[in-house]
């Protein structure tokens, strides 16, 4: 698989989002930007199978959907 260079108009608020999270996690904001990607291909992948995607809040077990704005 080749790496190919992209160039994005993100809005400023989701580059700081990104850019806290790989500060956070001592990663580079493409390995933020590739894993937010990874984690969309996933919800696609799930959504084409007509699975759903399920959380679970930890402290009342209750159980939630996950669904994707379209």
């Amino acid at each position: 698989m080749g790496i190919t260079k992209v160039t994005v108009n993100l809005p400023a608020e989701q580059v700081e989002f990104l850019e806290r999270i790989a500060s956070e996690e001592n990663l580079t904001f493409t390995d933020i930007l590739k894993r937010s990607i990874s984690s969309e291909r996933f919800f696609v992948d799930q959504e084409k199978a007509n699975r759903k995607v399920l959380v679970e809040e930890p402290l009342t077990q209750r159980i939630y959907e996950v669904l994707r704005s379209k």
